[in-house]
């Protein structure tokens, strides 16, 4: 009898684990997980227990395999509208700049990604270091595995929940040690925070949400929180709007929310 090939792997390289599914079919039906520490090696991720996982006969012969990065190791920037930016090298040369501002040389050794052109719109830039970008080809090309996403977080959840955000107002993604706050604007990206978020979550989020709106001027803007891998909590002091990342092919909130990152996003 001959045995049907899983069809996709899930990596989510999380602030302090990497999780993995491996899905199969139109149905995504979940064959195999796993979750382990995340090890970085020189400062990039270990992948050797990754390795024997996608090795075992539950798992090999997937033919694709996609990443989700957490914004722990993700960096963004607003690349304003400009009619001379038309072209995507020169759009990345000038988010190189912006982003050298800020971070200085490291830039240098990021790999960096822009979000579709869109006439007299705003652009997302997203960076991460190249090495991890490398590595996660390595890994695929080890498993005769198609690398075809690699995916932010915050650009993951925005693109899952964007149907339920008003055109202006405040999108707060907390995940385990990091809130990343992004601001619209008449449906442009407009600008964004992501910051550490220190234990306990839900006593620091409140005072660091109102500080990032009054330093962003949006202290009368609608926020909408989301926070897929923990419960809801009360916080005190903030008025928004918590939203679900919604249920799809394989993903259920209420049951999956241990591995939110790999399944619904």
């Amino acid at each position: 009898m001959l045995r049907l090939s899983a069809d996709c792997v899930v990596i989510a390289l999380e602030a302090e684990y990497v999780s993995a599914v491996c899905l199969r079919g139109r149905k995504r039906e979940r064959v195999a997980s796993m979750r382990i520490p995340l090890t970085l090696r020189e400062g990039v991720p270990a992948f050797d227990e990754l390795d024997a996982w996608l090795a075992d006969p539950a798992v090999s012969g997937s033919k694709q395999l996609e990443a989700v990065i957490s914004n722990t190791w993700a960096r963004y920037e607003i690349l304003p509208w400009q009619p001379n930016l038309l072209d995507d090298g020169l759009s990345l040369d000038y988010a190189r700049a912006l982003l050298t501002e800020q971070y200085g040389d490291v830039v240098n050794q990021w790999t960096l990604a822009l979000s579709p052109a869109r006439f007299k719109h705003n652009r997302l830039v997203s960076g991460m270091d190249a090495r991890w970008m490398a590595a996660l080809e390595d890994l695929a090309k080890r498993h005769a595995m198609k690398l075809t996403s690699v995916r932010p977080l915050l650009v993951a959840i925005f693109n899952r929940l964007a149907k339920e955000l008003p055109k202006s107002g405040l999108l707060a993604v907390v995940e385990p040690g990091r809130l990343c706050l992004l601001q619209m604007r008449d449906g442009e990206w407009h600008s964004l925070q992501n910051r550490v978020l220190p234990e306990p979550w839900e006593r620091k989020l409140p005072p660091m949400i109102a500080q990032a709106s009054m330093a962003l001027n949006a202290t009368d803007e609608p926020l909408f929180i989301t926070a897929p891998v923990h419960r809801r909590a009360m916080l005190d002091d903030v008025s928004g709007t918590w939203l679900k990342l919604p249920p799809q092919r394989g993903f259920d909130p209420r049951q999956d929310r241990e591995w939110a990152f790999c399944l619904g996003c």
